[in-house]
């Protein structure tokens, strides 16, 4: 029997509201359409490798035909993931989609003996995917892939994936010609290189943000470190951790990460645990702020990040 008197009747419950509620509170989350959340290097390197004569037409010109390929040799050598096919990761991707306000990125899982690792493919006209080698569905907890999941998202969400597979075709053809000589320069090279490390920060904030429990984030890196085949019975000591963090930091021979794609996973773990208190990640994720929690601005947290993965500045005693 219908109560007209009853306070639920004023309650909107169609999907259409329930869409544009959705929309509007993602809109609050970007900043000049950028989402909050994106490491301001980043942002700044971006930019800048923009600016570098032709790079906007070789991006066309290399996605149009490898992202075409990639799926081809995925749906033969690889198993794409769905609500019938691994279930229990489908959901994970689908939650993290939800999370960030994305589509669900079509997912495959292929075979990789030993080597861990994960990858988003995109271009403009085309769904996302995310690759996800055997070994991490293997070795990782349910928590740490779904961190995986999550960090290749947030390069989803912040339109990363299609310049990354660019820049990394322009790098893996140094000293050789064609369309990838058009760009090639020292000073790109390098900013290249600095900027792929950049958008690894603000993929692991994504993570953060879809994450279950911060720790399986800082897990993540730590299986990484690992391998995964230390097994569950032990665990990394973060305070030890630090320790090695402060040798790398200080040591004149850290000028060789420059040409790593990838900040070291030991410098990730911090950065991750430096966005566990910034409010901006409070803002995405305010059940997870507890009464006596640390928090820093969006550019006290950018400031102490870029500390930390910064190769070329000596920053003597590190960051508590």
């Amino acid at each position: 029997m219908y109560d007209t008197n009853s306070p639920l009747n004023n309650i909107n419950v169609s999907f259409s509201d329930y869409v544009q509620r959705h929309a509007t509170s993602m809109e609050a989350h970007l900043v000049n359409g950028v989402p909050d959340y994106s490491f301001s290097l980043d942002n700044e390197l971006r930019k800048s490798m923009m600016k570098i004569p032709h790079f906007t037409s070789i991006c066309k010109t290399i996605t149009s035909s490898l992202v075409a390929q990639q799926i081809q040799i995925l749906n033969q050598e690889g198993i794409a993931v769905g609500p019938n096919q691994f279930p229990e990761i489908y959901r994970m991707t689908a939650d993290c989609a939800q999370k960030l306000g994305i589509g669900i990125p079509n997912v495959f899982i292929v075979n990789s003996p030993g080597e861990m690792n994960a990858y988003t493919i995109a271009a403009d006209d085309s769904s996302p995917i995310v690759v996800l080698y055997s070994s991490i569905v293997e070795r990782m907890t349910p928590g740490e892939l779904k961190g995986v999941i999550a960090h290749e998202c947030g390069h989803i969400h912040n339109n990363h994936s299609a310049l990354q597979s660019v820049v990394n075709v322009i790098l893996s053809s140094l000293g050789g010609s064609g369309i990838a000589g058009m760009v090639i320069t020292l000073a790109n090279i390098a900013l290249m290189q600095f900027w792929t490390r950049a958008a690894e920060i603000t993929a692991d904030r994504a993570a953060l943000i879809c994450a279950d429990d911060v720790q399986d984030v800082i897990n993540m890196n730590s299986t990484l470190l690992t391998g995964g085949m230390i097994g569950k019975q032990y665990s990394v000591n973060l305070e030890s951790l630090r320790e090695q963090l402060e040798i790398t930091l200080n040591n004149p021979s850290k000028v060789y990460e420059v040409l790593s794609d990838h900040p070291s996973s030991v410098r990730r773990v911090f950065c991750t645990m430096e966005f566990s208190e910034c409010e901006t990640f409070f803002q995405w994720r305010p059940d997870f702020k507890r009464y006596d929690a640390v928090v820093r601005t969006k550019e006290e947290t950018d400031r102490r990040c870029q500390k930390l993965v910064n190769i070329l500045d000596n920053v003597k005693g590190g960051i508590r």
